[in-house]
């Protein structure tokens, strides 16, 4: 019985710790297309400012 726990305890934590990274994974994509879109919204209106100067 003792190798049935553990094997059942081992595929409980790996199954958890899959979900887990899943989460964090899709969180820092967020984060890295959030950070994306400010930057193009940022170089954009830098573009405007130079094309109108010139």
């Amino acid at each position: 019985m003792g190798i049935l726990e553990t094997l059942a305890i081992s595929l409980g934590t790996g199954v958890a710790s899959s979900i887990a990274t899943i989460a964090a994974l899709r969180t820092d994509v967020r984060w890295i297309k959030q950070v994306q879109d400010d930057q193009e919204k940022r170089i954009r209106s830098i573009e405007k400012i130079i094309s109108s100067n010139t």
